[in-house]
Formats: structure tokens, sequence, C-alpha cells
């Protein structure tokens, strides 16, 4: 099988010389690299042409300038349609992978033609004080004990639960699925998804990176802004209802049909508590709490929905 890794870039000079040289010297090195670069205001994309240079890597590793900022999304979206190979890898800019990070995982695709993505488990490392804390119930299910575990499309499931930078895909599965991603929708989420509602996803239980945490890193990033979460919620509602419309196409069940119905409308109900303040989704949510990620997210979007709400005074408004 022929091997892609697709990366995007975007001001990463502090790290991504170390994760460059952690690709470049796999056991199983990688047959082509796609780097895409988001119009970085720092050296980043520099580094990396001077790179494959010194390293004669231009037959196999091609940096790609985007003429204007697409974002973090749509710019990895780019790379990953640019990969030519039958299995494509993601990487972060920032990271260290393992030296057997792309051979361990095409050991397992190659015995397992049914798993269409997989992700793996990984080790933290952070780089600084105000970096973002893994939680300890997130630590200790990943085992590295090389288990290969099945992803069921379940209420966990239904969200991400694996990092972009663990996962690996087979590349027919993304001309599959490519119909149903939009714009600003996270790769890793979208193949996420997509796995599960078919049944192709799988865990493997093998540490092949030290995911580098510190001030900067996207992903972890928390809404505090009520217009923010709304429209992190408009995109959720999105997905799920594309989470669905495959899930109808490969003949899912009647049962996690219903299973993403109720989430499409638990999350619809919370984009009102958010983008219009209207308090009286409160009732309709407290009896989809199960549909919530996180079940302390409700007292918290509900302060925020009543924070700076108008307020109506005797005698009419002023």
């Amino acid at each position: 099988m022929r091997v892609s890794v697709a990366m995007a870039t975007y001001n990463g000079i502090a790290f991504i010389q170390e994760q460059l040289d952690s690709i470049r010297t796999q056991i199983r090195c990688a047959d082509e690299v796609i780097i895409c670069d988001d119009c970085s205001t720092d050296e980043t994309a520099s580094l990396v042409e001077k790179y494959i240079l010194e390293h004669q890597l231009t037959a196999s590793w091609k940096l790609i300038r985007n003429e204007q900022n697409l974002g973090y999304a749509d710019n990895f979206h780019k790379s990953i349609a640019m990969t030519t190979g039958d299995v494509v890898f993601f990487a972060d800019q920032d990271d260290i992978w393992m030296k057997d990070k792309i051979s361990a995982c095409l050991d397992v695709l190659e015995a397992h033609p049914e798993i269409q993505m997989l992700t793996t488990d990984y080790e933290p490392y952070y780089c600084s004080e105000d970096a973002p804390v893994i939680a300890e119930n997130v630590l200790q299910r990943m085992t590295g004990d090389d288990r290969l575990v099945p992803i069921p499309l379940n209420q966990h499931n239904v969200y991400i639960d694996s990092e972009g930078c663990t996962m690996c895909i087979r590349k027919s599965f993304w001309n599959r699925i490519s119909e149903y991603w939009f714009p600003g929708w996270a790769h890793d989420e979208f193949v996420w998804k997509m796995a599960v509602a078919e049944g192709s996803a799988y865990c493997y239980h093998h540490v092949t990176l030290k995911r580098r945490l510190h001030s900067n890193n996207v992903s972890k990033r928390k809404m505090r802004d009520r217009m923010k979460r709304a429209a992190f919620f408009e995109t959720l509602e999105k997905s799920h209802g594309q989470m669905l419309a495959y899930l109808t196409a490969c003949g899912g069940t009647k049962q996690n049909r219903r299973l993403l119905k109720r989430n499409i409308s638990a999350v619809s109900k919370r984009v009102k508590l958010m983008k219009d303040r209207n308090v009286l989704m409160v009732f309709p949510l407290l009896f989809r709490l199960g549909t919530y990620q996180y079940k302390k997210s409700f007292p918290v979007e509900l302060k925020m929905a009543l924070r700076g709400a108008p307020k109506k005074h005797a005698g009419g408004e002023r």
C-alpha cells in the first residue's frame, strides 16, 4: 500500500522541525507528504521549503502555499484531498511521531480490510505552563496494550473521541464520503462521524506519537463567547445531519437513526438558547441532557444566555 501524509501548517515555526524529522525518519517511510501552508506570517513555509531541498525530498514531498487563508478545517481538507496514496495519515505541525507509527498502523490495516479509519493512543507532551491538560479518564483509556477495539455508534461516539493527529484512513473511504463534507467541518470529526456511522472505525491501543500540548493548541480552546458557541452548535447540527444522511445511505438501523435525530433536535435547541437567548429552550433541553457530551455544559449555557439578556421594566421599555 502506498502511504501519504497530509499536513496543514500555519505559523508553526516553533515546533515543526521536530515533526518533519520524525516523519522523514520513520521505519516505513511515507511515499508522499503533502504540506499545505495557510499563509503563515512567520517563516514556516520557508523552513519547510528549505527542509525539502536539504534532505533531497522533492520527489515525494510537496509544499503548497495557499494564495489566501482558508482556515484550519478547509486547509486540512485541501491537503488530504491532494494525496494519492492508498492510506493517508493526518499530521499536525507540532507533534513528534514514534518511529513505528506508519509501520504499526499499516500492519493493522493490511490484516483488517474492514477498517477504514484507524485511531491510536498517544503520549502527552506538555511544552508550556498554560498548556491544556489531558483529562485523567482520557489517559486511563489509552492503555497502550496493542488491543484493537471497534468504535460503535452510540451516544458517546456521536461526538469525536480521538485526536485527529492519531488517525489514518483509507483514501478509498475518503473518496466515498467526500460528498458529505461541507466547508468549515474539521477533517478529523468528519472522518470520525462517517466511519462510526458505517461501522468501520477502530482504535488501536498503540502509542504512535508524542502529542505536543501548548498554549496555542487549536482543538483545546474553550468557547466562552456566546456567539462563538452558537456558531459551533450550528456546525455541530449540520455535521449530525450529514452523519444521519450517510448512515441512512449505508442502511443504518432505525435505532441509530432515531439516536441521531434526537441529537439533531437537541443541538438545534442549544443554538436557539445561545443565539437567540430563547430561555424557553431550557425546558425541552432538560429532557435531552442525555445528548450532551458534557452535562455540565447545560448550566454554563443557561448562564451565558441569561447574561446580558434584555430586561423588562415596569411601565414599558426604556
